[in-house]
């Protein structure tokens, strides 16, 4: 039996979530799940190196220090942390607006709302009022920053 990897992580289920999610951006519940396997992916690649090759991880003091630079690499990283972590604490009236611990404040309308699906896709608000798509921020986060961060593995 082989062991889960990061890097078998990212492709059995940070990808794959991905792309469900690309397939129907306005389905909020797959960007959720896209969103949290993309971010638990940092507890897996910490802990997984932790014990078995601390080298991969000499460049960060502890894991808080990981999650800052993968936030500077990659400015989306809060938002998806911030949207893995707003999951946990949905309400049920009107639209779901979550305080967060990054700089966005999730807005997640209920269906048949008019932000559920401006251009086919889940819009986040920041703080200061300015909206951006989940499709943006999955995407340089799965595509981008994870492919660069993750050590290579025997046979990848």
């Amino acid at each position: 039996m082989s062991r889960t990897t990061p890097r078998s992580y990212y492709y059995l289920f940070v990808t794959p979530n991905l792309y469900d999610y690309l397939e129907m951006p306005s389905d909020i519940r797959r960007g959720f799940n896209a969103s949290v396997s993309a971010y638990q992916l940092t507890d897996i690649m910490w802990g997984f190196y932790k014990r078995i090759d601390r080298s991969k991880l000499s460049q960060w003091r502890n894991k808080d220090s990981f999650k800052k630079d993968l936030g500077k690499r990659e400015p989306f990283y809060l938002t998806i942390q911030s949207v893995a972590t707003a999951y946990k604490h949905l309400y049920t009236e009107g639209s779901y607006e979550v305080p967060s611990p990054g700089p966005a404040r999730i807005i997640v309308p209920k269906e048949d709302t008019e932000l559920e699906s401006q251009q086919g896709d889940v819009i986040m608000r920041r703080r200061n009022g300015s909206e951006f798509s989940l499709t943006a921020a999955l995407t340089a986060v799965v595509e981008k920053l994870w492919p660069d961060v993750l050590p290579t593995e025997d046979g990848s």
